[in-house]
């Protein structure tokens, strides 16, 4: 008797709620998102076409999904005014791979009148995997 593989994380059994796909979001995803302890947070299971050719997941892939979920952090600090990503710094900490279910807990540092300044970090489980940064541009509608 072979003991069979354990079934893949299932985000909607465990309280996540599908965040709605939108263009390029659409692409990469699906994301999820869920409230923890009065925070946001946001996640995506790691699949095979998330990998580079080293079976890890795409950098371009984290700092992909750190901009959406900071980024949609930010446009809810902003009163749901549009906000583009102005700058954003990042550091890999670990590998992820497929599988791992990653998280991200955006995190608000300061909001002036046009910018938003933001953190967070990325983890699957208790590891981290990687710290980011940035600025975020309100977009001021004309008048």
């Amino acid at each position: 008797m072979h003991a069979s593989a354990p079934a893949p994380f299932d985000p909607a059994a465990d309280g996540w709620k599908l965040w709605p796909p939108y263009g390029f979001t659409a692409l990469i995803g699906p994301f999820w998102t869920r409230e923890d302890n009065g925070k946001r947070q946001f996640g995506f299971l790691a699949e095979a076409r998330h990998d580079n050719r080293q079976g890890i997941v795409h950098g371009g892939m984290l700092m992909s999904f750190a901009d959406s979920a900071i980024g949609m952090t930010a446009w809810e600090i902003a009163g749901r005014r549009p906000c583009v990503t102005m700058q954003m710094e990042t550091q890999f900490l670990n590998a992820a791979r497929g599988d791992d279910f990653v998280i991200c807990e955006p995190e608000l540092v300061r909001a002036a009148h046009s910018v938003i300044f933001m953190r967070g970090m990325l983890r699957t489980g208790d590891k981290p995997i990687l710290a980011v940064s940035g600025i975020w541009k309100i977009i001021q509608k004309k008048a």
